[in-house]
């Protein structure tokens, strides 16, 4: 008879045993699970930011120039436009990048690239040769390529903010889909007009938002979870 009860008690002990264990393998299971998909959400949500920061269309562009207020210190006359006069004053003050009012080979070079405009020879546009652009120099070279008459869409002869904002655009697009990356931005906005938003605003968003939901998601949904289960199964 003892024999029995003891052997009764081995059996319910070991039945005790077992459903614990399946117990907390079963919250083991359940926290892994839920911090997986914690894990792919937030890595879903951080590319969908990046995705959403990465290209700059036109609309992006000229807000950020806009704000820039570049414009309206090339704007002499104060009418809200730009003649051509103003214009190539401008373009020779945004080349100039060291702001020493000489145009060197250097500073020519790198901006013919960033401003679409091909096939430029130095000697060409340096008629003197002295090895600097004049202003006078600058703008029978930059009027080769036409582009004040190109930007001006109205044909009416001068530039709304509008019409040089969407100029600078179409020469930084240089593969005509309508849109550049943020590299692209970073590059040569922050070259010729100062500081830019492309970066700030993809990383913060993407860090903040992330880090946030699948951290306490994950933590707070699977210890709950698993304690509860296992303690409540085993009794």
């Amino acid at each position: 008879m003892k024999k029995k009860v003891l052997n009764m008690r081995k059996y319910l002990t070991i039945g005790l045993c077992t459903f614990l264990v399946t117990g907390l393998v079963a919250c083991g299971d359940g926290t892994e699970r839920v911090e997986e998909t914690d894990t792919m959400d937030e890595t879903a949500m951080m590319e969908e930011e990046t995705e959403m920061e990465t290209d700059w269309d036109t609309e992006r562009f000229n807000q950020s120039f806009t704000e820039s207020g570049r414009f309206g210190g090339w704007d002499a006359n104060d009418d809200n436009f730009l003649d051509e006069d103003e214009y190539y004053e401008s373009y020779y003050g945004t080349w100039d990048v060291n702001d020493d009012d000489i145009l060197e080979e250097e500073e020519w070079s790198t901006a013919t690239r960033d401003y679409g405009m091909t096939n430029q020879n130095w000697a060409d546009w340096d008629t003197n040769k002295d090895k600097k652009l004049d202003k006078k120099e600058f703008r029978t070279g930059a009027a080769k390529n036409n582009n004040f008459s190109t930007w001006d869409k109205n044909s009416d002869k001068k530039l709304d903010e509008r019409e040089y904002s969407e100029g600078v655009f179409s020469t930084w697009d240089t593969d005509r889909d309508n849109k550049i990356t943020t590299d692209e931005y970073n590059t040569r906005y922050n070259r010729y007009y100062g500081t830019g938003m492309g970066t700030t605003t993809g990383t913060t968003t993407g860090t903040t938002m992330g880090t946030t939901t699948g951290t306490t998601t994950g933590t707070t949904m699977g210890t709950t979870t698993g304690t509860t289960t296992g303690t409540t199964t085993g009794k």
